[in-house]
């Protein structure tokens, strides 16, 4: 490496070690006191926005318990970043933390070896995992049949083709064409 080069090094930010505490677990990073007091408001800004707080109603309280506005809006947005959005989250979360929940009822009930408690909750993790589903909603297994695809092609492109019928191989980049958007085309349509 020669002396003139330059060697960049991004900063880790108080957030990038806060994600990674909640990525890899608490001890893959260590936060010092300030930065674990800026995590417990991150925490605290998203809970309150998963249980049905808006935006505004989580910087209030936030500012309410010490922070200023101007940090209570930081946390908020901090938390939208780390968590995601709540709005286009929030139902999956909640799927999230009711699972986590049936999780620990079931483990209580092997524990206390309530069979029919467990199969409830058993039951309960079916129906919220969608198993009891017969498909997946957005699958559509007409995209997986064969399909016969009719490509036209320009004169020059036929000429070019027949006249490398000897098996050599064709470069389809050295002809003059332009790329067209696909458009699906009815059976009926393409008889006309």
């Amino acid at each position: 490496m020669s002396s003139n080069a330059v060697i960049l090094r991004k900063k880790v930010t108080t957030l990038d070690k806060i994600r990674k505490y909640y990525l890899k677990g608490e001890e893959s990073v260590t936060l010092s006191p300030k930065q674990d007091a800026i995590r417990v408001n991150i925490y605290k800004a998203w809970n309150l926005m998963i249980n049905y707080h808006s935006k505004e109603q989580a910087v209030s309280v936030l500012a309410n318990d010490g922070a200023s506005r101007a940090q209570a809006y930081r946390y908020v947005n901090d938390s939208l970043l780390i968590f995601g959005d709540i709005l286009k989250n929030h139902k999956e979360a909640k799927r999230y933390l009711i699972e986590e929940d049936l999780m620990r009822l079931q483990q209580r009930a092997i524990r206390d070896k309530d069979g029919a408690l467990e199969l409830k909750v058993i039951a309960q993790r079916i129906k919220i995992g969608g198993f009891d589903k017969d498909s997946d909603p957005n699958f559509d297994p007409e995209k997986m049949q064969a399909q016969t695809y009719i490509l036209k092609a320009h004169p020059s492109v036929l000429k070019m083709i027949e006249a490398n019928q000897d098996g050599g191989s064709i470069d389809f980049n050295a002809l003059d064409t332009e790329d067209v958007d696909f458009e699906r085309v009815n059976e009926e349509e393409d008889e006309d």
